[in-house]
């Protein structure tokens, strides 16, 4: 077992050509463990394979490994967000990355992506224990089984590049089937302060909650929440008091209250 280091999630908007007027504008996402930063070269990376319509699977999966402040497709340009912590050491995590290769041959937009492969990269590194409020966008990961049992109390505390936090949860879990996704939360509460790249200070206070999304186009939760913050993190401006409020910004836009809320993403 290897020192203790910061997991973080950095994404990049992308702008796929050929998918229709009202296509949706999905992200590029990449993982960084201490100061290595993890992705599929998918299509923000291999433009040539958009173009020639390559990203529907034909292109062999492919990891790439970079070094600072933003990963080399320019995922976590803006800071990315700490997702949580792990002991995982880069051999066990070099040897990881081999196996997901071995089982996912193939790049493909709506199935092995670089949603499932960070994600999954994710769950694996912290043993479950993360927090990451963005839905994968993966036709066949389901992944309610890498999730911890409910009622098993345990978060984590980190802090790296202007960002600290600390969340802790009751329980989490997900599900997706295509196109949609299921999430659940029960006794969630994180503490975090930013300053740059972002600035605020937020407190997210869920009893329970659960959320429904149809990819990143439109969803709603319903639940009991406290939530209460104001600034800019994770690529969007928000504010909260006592869970009425909203957000806009890299997620689209979010209308909450303390019983539930609405978001819409972005459309080209």
């Amino acid at each position: 077992m290897g020192e203790e280091r910061v997991v973080k999630l950095g994404r990049k908007m992308m702008l796929p050509k050929g998918l229709g007027p009202f296509a949706t504008i999905p992200h590029h996402w990449a993982i960084k463990v201490g100061d290595t930063w993890y992705e599929i070269a998918g299509l923000d990376i291999a433009s040539s394979d958009v173009l020639n319509g390559n990203s529907w699977g034909l292109k062999q999966s492919e990891v790439n490994r970079s070094f600072g402040y933003a990963a080399k497709s320019g995922a976590g340009k803006y800071g990315g967000e700490i997702v949580g912590k792990t002991r995982k050491t880069d051999f066990e995590i070099n040897q990881w990355i081999s196996n997901w290769i071995r089982d996912n041959p193939r790049y493909d937009l709506l199935g092995d992506n670089c949603h499932k492969f960070a994600y999954e990269l994710m769950v694996w590194l912290t043993d479950g224990i993360f927090r990451c409020e963005h839905p994968a966008h993966s036709g066949e990961y389901i992944g309610s089984q890498l999730c911890r049992q409910f009622f098993d109390l345990a978060g984590f505390c980190a802090a790296k590049e202007g960002n600290a936090i600390a969340s802790f949860s009751l329980a989490q879990g997900r599900m997706r089937m295509g196109l949609f996704e299921g999430k659940a939360q029960v006794g969630q509460i994180t503490a975090q302060g930013v300053c740059g790249p972002g600035l605020g200070l937020f407190v997210d206070a869920k009893v329970a909650e659960l959320k429904l999304s149809a990819g990143n186009i439109i969803g709603g939760h319903v639940g009991l929440n406290g939530n209460t913050g104001i600034g800019a993190r994770n690529g969007n401006l928000e504010a909260h008091f006592l869970g009425f409020g909203g957000k806009v910004g890299a997620d689209g836009v979010e209308i909450n209250t303390p019983i539930g809320g609405v978001h819409a993403c972005s459309v080209m």
